[in-house]
């Protein structure tokens, strides 16, 4: 039998094979193109005292390994890096029964990295000041600096591990990039790449999305016999000893298994309804982040101690709303509605929230553009931009294709036809008055190729936006356009409304150090516990594409170095 579709311990065989596994994944892929309170935060997925943490002297050990790993998306580079450092036994558990790689394999792929050796190929001209002084401000300055070093000075290091042990031949851009997101900060690249959306190139020369690296991870610890695969499988609780240190972990099969070391990689917790409440700092409604990120690692974090932090952030992503109906406070897995780019910030559109007002730069990045959602009316009390109106007129659909992918012709149910802005705004529920005078300054403007009040279109950011994005959702004889702007006074109109939502979801979590180790209350490393990726404090903001991907996987190269340098 394939050691990489056993379970372990008590657990029976699963029915998948590796490759129906990897269908999945690629499926998923292809759709891109989309403390005491939180032990209570959401059922624990077995029973008994799984809930909460054991000390050592209370379990019956039925396994050993040296190194447990929670989680097979970003965290997988740390198990790999351990067997690849000499580990003699490597565990890695992953929830989901199918799905390895969970929301890391059906991502884009692209990690954001600096200081790479491959930034001469690329022609980008790079400083580990200006990064470290770029990711600082990123962060909004509440980031640890001492990790951001760490990343910065270990990412070059772990992308060569990474084409060494997979035979690949280098790191990439498979196109012109969006650049650095934050061009106003100080230390941002003055070009088209930025600092993002590097991939690695096979042994071919072909850059490798998601799905293919994910295939290659699964390979890798089906053909290594000190690295054993546990798919259905999820850690529920953290073994300490009379010191504290982690010994071992809970799984949820009931098999108790004793480790060297913890690394935790379970993802953030958007699908923790509970939590989502408690931390985050304005509703959320959509998240193309797997349905398994329910906050484990920060909940059996809390339970032995652990400092959380970052818990009020997220990797923001707009969403339209693709039911006919408004239901506030619903929230649902999605890829369909995920907005990174577009059609927000095409020309001959517009975004308004329900007094009529423009509330941003529509054609900003989307983390930024996230954001914006989360202003709240004093006067009125309550999140005013929330949901958000994009309205295009017939000008805009000559050229491109409404949400959804669709023609006027074949209009989804979620995006409404108004022959009036009168019409629009009776129907849609928009302060009429003000959006006809918001709408006149702005079309006076847009005529002009000008926005005094957002700036939209004075970035690169936009116009890399542009480049990339619209011929993506262009009709086939359409003139590319040159510019965000255009006037809005063409009827027939469009609505449809803006929600927020996750570009892979919360960012915020276990309060890790230089060394990804995790930290107690008091800010010490609690001995044998690491965590990487979303369920961690991570390392800055979304400072350019593929900062999920990026963090995480360096972040838990670094985990696997400290422990196995300790072994020796």
């Amino acid at each position: 039998m394939n050691r990489g579709d056993e379970t372990m311990g008590t657990g029976s065989a699963l029915p998948l094979s590796r490759r129906d596994a990897l269908k999945g994944a690629a499926v998923m892929g292809l759709g891109l193109l989309g403390a005491s309170a939180l032990s209570g935060c959401a059922p624990s997925a077995g029973g008994g005292d799984a809930a909460v943490g054991s000390t050592e002297a209370a379990v019956q050990w039925d396994k050993e390994v040296q190194v447990l790993v929670a989680g097979s998306g970003t965290a997988v580079h740390a198990a790999i890096a351990c067997a690849e450092r000499g580990a003699k036994s490597v565990l890695v558990v992953e929830k989901d029964p199918a799905m390895f790689g969970g929301t890391s394999a059906t991502s884009g792929g692209g990690y954001a990295l600096a200081l790479l050796d491959f930034n001469a190929d690329e022609g980008i001209d790079d400083s580990r000041e200006k990064v470290l002084e770029y990711m600082k401000q990123v962060g909004d300055g509440r980031m640890d600096e001492n990790v951001q070093e760490a990343f910065v000075d270990n990412a070059n290091e772990f992308c060569e591990f990474v084409l060494a042990t997979h035979g690949w031949s280098k790191w990439g851009h498979t196109s012109k990039a969006f650049g650095d997101y934050y061009e106003l900060y100080a230390g941002s690249l003055d070009d088209a790449y930025g600092r993002g959306s590097w991939y690695p190139f096979d042994a071919t020369g072909a850059p490798l999305m998601a799905p293919a690296q994910w295939e290659a991870y699964r390979a890798y610890v089906d053909a290594h016999d000190n690295v054993e695969l546990a798919m259905g499988t999820a850690v529920e609780s953290l073994v300490t000893d009379e010191a504290g240190a982690v010994v071992g972990a809970k799984l949820s099969d009931g098999t108790a298994v004793k480790a060297n070391a913890v690394i935790l990689g379970t993802g953030g917790f958007e699908h923790n309804e509970d939590m989502r409440r408690f931390y985050l700092p304005f509703p959320y409604y959509r998240s193309n982040g797997s349905a398994n990120n329910t906050g484990d690692a920060q909940r059996m974090g809390a339970r032995i101690g652990a400092q959380l932090a970052y818990m009020d952030t997220t990797f923001g992503n707009p969403y339209f709303d693709t039911h006919k109906e408004w239901e506030p406070g619903a929230f649902r897995y999605d890829k369909a509605g995920s907005d990174a780019f577009a059609p927000r910030g095409f020309p001959h559109s517009v975004m308004v929230n329900r007094k009529g007002r423009r509330f941003c730069d529509e054609s900003t990045m989307y983390d930024t553009m996230n954001r914006a959602f989360g202003t709240y009316d004093t006067g009125t009390l309550e999140y005013v931009n929330i949901p958000g109106y994009w309205i295009c007129d017939a000008t805009h659909t000559e050229t491109f294709l409404l949400p959804g992918y669709k023609t006027p012709a074949e209009l989804p149910e979620f995006v409404f036809k108004f022959d009036t802005l009168d019409e629009l705004a009776d129907g849609m529920g928009i302060d009429k008055a003000s959006l006809a005078e918001e709408l006149a300054a702005f079309n006076e403007h847009a005529a002009q190729g000008e926005d005094p009040v957002w700036h939209r279109g004075e970035k690169a950011v936009s116009a890399n936006t542009l480049a990339m994005m619209a011929p993506l959702m262009s009709l086939p004889d359409a003139t590319p356009p040159t510019s965000v702007l255009g006037t809005v006074d063409t009827p027939p109109y469009y609505c449809c409304r803006y929600v927020p939502g996750m570009m892979g979801g919360t960012r915020g979590g276990l309060h890790i150090d230089e060394h990804a180790q995790v930290l107690d209350v008091d800010g010490k490393a609690v001995p044998g516990l690491y965590a990487t990726g979303n369920c961690s404090s991570g390392v800055a903001g979304y400072w350019a594409g593929g900062a999920t991907l990026g963090q995480g996987s360096v972040m838990g190269y670094v985990a696997a170095k400290h422990i196995m340098d300790a072994a020796q």
